[in-house]
């Protein structure tokens, strides 16, 4: 799920709730912290929590989205110049979102960033705390969205075991897009029934020590597997039985007197 999904109507409803100043007088239950959460991560309100009071407030894009019914960063209404709403003076109209301080600094952060990273190729940012990293992640966001990024090349960050995070510039597509899309791959059949199965799916189904859970989750896998040996022997390769050494195979025992 992207920032820029659109909301569900709980959501909205916390997002427009907390905009307008209404406070709810009970205690927040733990289905309104995960919304207020949600709404969070997505950058439309803040959230600082001292014992049981909880004190949210909504940003400029959470305003944003209220008013037009979107993320500000939703990349589909990228080239639309739709302004803000907010007090005009001497008939002076808003900025649009993209030339607000915050969209400005991000887009600042990212070109300053990019030109390190094809300096040095990596940037660490030493020990930040959780609202830096945050922060860090959105600029790259950013410059991965609005084609910042030198040609042939992609940004990966890494939080290192020290807690320090790494950015690099990398050469070359993220593997994931060269992976073959869903809807593209041709879809392989699964039996509805158990019968001739392949030698190797013959004894897994015959060892009752492997895939040991529930018998019609079992059946159902011995079906998958059924199915994806068959296509695999039908474009002309081999599936093969590996021994199973025995301290991975499931075996009975008590515990508490239950067997």
């Amino acid at each position: 799920m992207h920032r820029w999904s659109p909301l569900n109507e709980r959501q909205l409803a916390l997002l427009g709730r907390l905009a307008n100043g209404k406070e709810s007088e009970e205690p927040w239950d733990p289905g309104e912290f995960r919304t207020a959460y949600a709404l969070r991560d997505r950058g439309l309100v803040t959230i600082k929590r001292s014992g049981s009071e909880v004190d949210a407030q909504v940003t400029e894009a959470g305003t944003f989205y209220l008013q037009h019914g979107h993320h500000p960063d939703d990349p589909a209404h990228a080239g639309e110049e739709k302004a803000a709403k907010g007090k005009a003076t001497g008939g002076t109209r808003s900025a649009s979102y993209a030339d607000r301080p915050v969209a400005l600094a991000r887009r600042t952060k990212a070109k300053e960033l990019i030109e390190r990273l094809v300096a040095d190729r990596r940037v660490t940012v030493t020990e930040p705390d959780d609202a830096t990293v945050t922060e860090w992640r959105r600029v790259i966001d950013y410059a991965k969205r609005h084609d910042l990024l030198p040609e042939g090349k992609r940004m990966e960050s890494l939080r290192m075991w020290n807690r320090d995070l790494q950015i690099s510039l990398v050469e070359g597509p993220h593997p994931n897009s060269l992976r073959q899309r869903p809807d593209e791959a041709p879809p392989v059949h699964v039996p509805s029934q158990l019968r001739s199965p392949h030698p190797v799916v013959a004894a897994l189904r015959d060892d009752e020590g492997r895939l040991v859970m529930p018998a019609s989750l079992r059946r159902r896998s011995l079906l998958l597997l059924q199915g994806l040996a068959a296509e695999t022997v039908r474009r002309g390769h081999k599936v093969k039985e590996h021994e199973v050494p025995s301290r991975h195979r499931s075996h009975a025992y008590t515990y508490n007197g239950r067997h």
